[in-house]
């Protein structure tokens, strides 16, 4: 049944909803993070790190006016409160219960950003929050009493706020609130008073610095201050003064203020409230570019590459023509400034786009918690190198995959914890998730301490699946055993579960790393784990490609595929089972000539070696070859064009680029050429080394 959709009333203005979802978005991830390090280890900085989170969450509902989300923030507030002063203890249950408040916030953070109300009911949430604490449930869920409404001021008072607008100084009402346990509660909200009186000047306060002296006070100050300072240098000072539980900063708007103030939609007043005025500070000081247009930037910027190369080419041409006159000359200067500066543009764009893959990241520890918990396993995941950036398309793309690794080291790869201790290792099995920049490229490895791959196994489910005959089996070596599991529709377990069983897992991770035009490699030792190691490009757009010629076409090799270069007529050729070969760093290649394998043209390899062809040693996770061509054309930055929905897709082929002269040339995707010219042959084993030749 599709739950009931109706408008909402909201305080949001439209502009400031991107604001609004960056804000909560970072607050949700701290929860998440908080909730399964405290499920762990129940430390008092995490706990008052979550509290924090919900504290500010709770504060942002209340400005918008979302109430719903304000009462489960505050049910939530009450959770945490409960466990700083040690009535409530941890456990698996409450952790399940609160991330079940994340899922509902991010719900109703939904609500927010698409105007209308989608059915949630947090009424059942709130009752099981309620009794979690150990508190009635009308009482965990009222909110706070809305602060009293600000003082009036006297005329003296009036006519200094009038003198110092005058003066060119801004007027704001705030109001500080310290914690319910805080250590001498007043002397803080002094501190307070004396942090503001050195930025500005107090036209007044509630209560009078003797009172606060004397103890008496309800644990938050209001004032009235004259300032030339910003609202951000106001909120600096306030942060970092200790025992502050929020603040509200608000541009004074004279007497009637509290006449106009909505006491339902007031916030608590320990709630540190984003004012209007915070937000379009904030709004102020960011500009967000939208993906779409970032994309038509980097198109044009790739439009500009071309028409460099094309420049460069006339330049030469008129060079050889008229040679190096004075016209000629500053030709140069001018073409090689351009060349500067179309680099520094390039990188400037390049940097706009990449995105650190922590955001990427910081999703996966409690998807691996719940397949973990659902599973009855023990798995602890480690994250390392996630400050490391990426094209954000790349980010949105690798994320499926390593879902897919993430759920196979959870499901086949750990063992349950009673195997894991009759195996001698300790029952919480640990999974690593890393990346790291490598020579333009980056590579991701998941990793886990689990029961490994056992080749035999391997065999014999590929077997019963119909996947290969009994005698194909036998024929493969370990390693070609280990890589069915990237065949489609293979999988080991006998039983489907939500986790696995369909075998449709491994087969999109190739798949999708393939389009990205990286590789996949995987390394396991039965007993001890298994290694997977992707190496992806940083960029979809812009490649460093080797131009080679094979016959009249001319192709792009990416130089992240490229192990080195060298000349057909310095080795010499032999074969294996009928396909040509040559000796190369202790071991055999197999060599493959483009022009056969995409213009199905024949090569008369007798004459090879006169004609001065060039071997491109290429590697693809474990396969490598060398493609044979006729010349190479040196180095080149390109840009990547897709092939179109009329060709479709090209085994070998992930797309094409412009020349400076006009002409297309095809990019070369390795990984699927080699994979490709490896099935034809029969097994992974052809295209890494052979021990003789024939």
């Amino acid at each position: 049944m599709t739950a009931t959709r109706h408008p909402l009333q909201l305080d949001i203005e439209p502009e400031e909803i991107e604001l609004f979802l960056r804000e909560v978005n970072e607050l949700l991830a701290v929860l998440e993070s908080a909730i399964l390090q405290l499920e762990r280890l129940a430390d008092p900085a995490t706990l008052d790190a979550a509290f924090r989170a919900a504290h500010t969450l709770k504060a942002i509902a209340a400005t918008v006016g979302h109430q719903p989300m304000a009462e489960l923030t505050h049910a939530l507030e009450t959770i945490f409160e409960t466990m700083r002063t040690g009535q409530l203890s941890w456990s698996p249950a409450i952790t399940d219960e609160l991330f079940a408040v994340v899922d509902i916030l991010k719900a109703l953070r939904d609500e927010v950003v698409r105007g209308e109300g989608n059915g949630v009911d947090v009424g059942s949430l709130l009752t099981r929050l309620a009794a979690l604490a150990g508190r009635q449930s009308d009482d965990s869920l009222t909110p706070a009493a809305p602060s009293p409404g600000a003082p009036l001021l006297t005329t003296e008072q009036r006519t200094a706020v009038e003198a110092y607008r005058q003066q060119g100084f801004t007027i704001f009402e705030i109001e500080v609130t310290v914690h319910i346990d805080a250590f001498a509660r007043g002397a803080r909200l002094l501190q307070a008073t004396k942090a503001l009186a050195e930025i500005g000047h107090i036209i007044t306060q509630q209560p009078p610095v003797e009172e606060l002296l004397a103890g008496h006070h309800e644990g938050h100050v209001w004032l009235i201050l004259a300032t030339r300072a910003t609202v951000g240098a106001i909120e600096e000072a306030l942060g970092q003064l200790c025992d502050v539980a929020g603040f509200r900063v608000l541009p004074w708007q004279g007497d009637a203020l509290a006449e106009k103030a909505s006491p339902a939609a007031a916030p608590s007043p320990d709630a540190p409230v984003i004012s209007p005025a915070i937000r379009q500070s904030l709004a102020d000081q960011t500009v967000h570019i939208s993906t779409e247009r970032l994309d038509r930037l980097l198109n044009l910027v790739g439009e500009l590459i071309t028409a460099r190369t094309r420049l460069a080419q006339i330049q030469d041409l008129l060079a050889k023509k008229w040679g190096n006159d004075g016209e000629i000359l500053a030709l140069k200067e001018t073409t090689a400034h351009v060349h500067r500066v179309m680099d520094r543009l390039q990188e400037e764009v390049m940097a706009l786009r990449l995105v650190p893959i922590a955001r990427l990241f910081r999703k996966f520890p409690r998807l691996v918690r719940d397949l973990a918990r659902a599973g009855g396993k023990q798995v602890t995941l480690m994250l390392a190198g996630e400050d490391t950036e990426l094209d954000r398309s790349v980010v949105e793309l690798i994320g499926e995959p390593l879902i897919h690794l993430l759920r196979n080291a959870v499901d086949h790869g750990i063992e349950p914890p009673q195997e894991r201790l009759a195996a001698g290792k300790s029952p919480s099995g640990t999974i690593w998730l890393t990346a790291a920049p490598e020579e333009g490229r980056i590579t991701i490895t998941v990793r886990d301490d689990g029961r490994g791959i056992e080749p035999g196994r391997i065999r014999r489910a590929a077997v019963a699946r119909g996947l290969l005959t009994e005698e194909e089996a036998a024929r493969l070596d370990d390693e070609a055993a280990v890589n069915l599991i990237f065949r489609p529709h293979f999988s080991t377990s006998e039983t489907v579960t939500d986790v696995s069983g369909r075998g449709i897992g491994l087969d999109v991770v190739l798949n999708n790393v393939k389009q990205l035009s990286g590789s996949v490699a995987v390394e396991s030792h039965p007993g001890y784990g298994t290694t997977f190691r992707l190496t992806l490009p940083l960029t979809l757009a812009i490649l460093q490609a080797m131009m080679v010629a094979a016959g009249e076409e001319v192709y792009a090799i990416p130089l992240t595929a490229i192990v080195e270069s060298i000349y057909l007529s310095s080795v010499e050729v032999g074969y294996i089972k009928g396909r040509p070969a040559i000796p190369w760093r202790n071991q055999v290649l197999p060599i493959l000539y483009l022009r056969e394998v995409f213009a199905r043209t024949c090569v008369d390899q007798d004459n090879i070696a006169a004609k001065q062809q060039a071997i491109v040693v290429v590697a693809w996770g474990k396969l490598k070859a060398g493609l044979v061509v006729d010349r190479l054309l040196g180095k080149q930055e390109v840009v990547i064009k897709p092939l179109g929905a009329l060709i479709g897709n090209v085994p070998g082929i992930s797309g094409c680029t412009i020349m400076g002269d006009g002409r297309v040339a095809l990019i070369v995707d390795v990984g699927g050429l080699l994979t490709t010219i490896d099935g034809h042959l029969g097994g992974d084993r052809h295209l890494r080394s052979e021990r003789e030749m024939k």
